[in-house]
Order: structure tokens, then sequence, then C-alpha cells
């Protein structure tokens, strides 16, 4: 998947695209890491009780130049993108997902188009 400047999670109806004024410093202060390609990485467990490498979690790359990036929810192993919109007993993970995203678009790293 390659980077994007605009997002949409899957079964998501909010679109999301990168804050074209983000600057790398702000990444780190948010908790992204810097990968060994120069990727900006942040993931955030949806499921809290189970730790990060047991959840459902959120995955969000941004590029070394910060103008693409993509973003998704992954399970457990982190290999395959899942819905968590489609049924109703996942709406503490919605939940969850919201406050991160809004964190995100708070701290003007990413906006709602």
């Amino acid at each position: 998947m390659a980077f994007t400047k605009e997002v949409t999670i899957l079964g998501d109806d909010i679109t999301y695209e990168i804050n074209p004024t983000l600057k790398k410093y702000a990444l780190t202060d948010v908790g992204f890491v810097k990968n060994n390609a120069g990727t900006y990485v942040m993931q955030r467990a949806l499921q809290p009780d189970k730790g990060l490498e047991n959840s459902v979690k959120l995955k969000v790359a941004i590029n070394g130049s910060v103008d693409g990036f993509k973003m998704k929810v992954v399970n457990a192993s982190g290999n395959t993108n899942i819905n968590i919109f489609k049924s109703n007993n996942q709406s503490d993970l919605v939940e969850l997902l919201r406050y991160y995203l809004d964190e995100l678009v708070s701290r003007e790293i990413i906006k709602i188009k």
C-alpha cells in the first residue's frame, strides 16, 4: 500500500488527510518512532487490557518527507486489515479509535477532510 495524502479506515465514513504544515518533530511528540526505512510509525492498542502485542491496533505510518501516510486497523499480528465498524459489539474499539484519531487531529498531525 502506497503512502497517500488522504486515507479512510476500512468501514469508516470519515476521510483524513495529512496536515500540509506538519513538521517531523511533531511526530515524536505524539509517539511516532522512526524506523530504518525513514518512515514514522505509531501503533496504539484498541484493546488495552490485552496489551499491544495481542490487541487489535491502529497503525499509522507517515513517510520520511511527511507528505503521505497510511492508516489502518489491523489484527493482533498486524498483517490483516479489519473492519471494526461492521459489528455492534465493537463500540469500545470504535470509541478508542476515535479518541486516538481526535488526538492526532488536535495535535495537527492529520485533519478531517
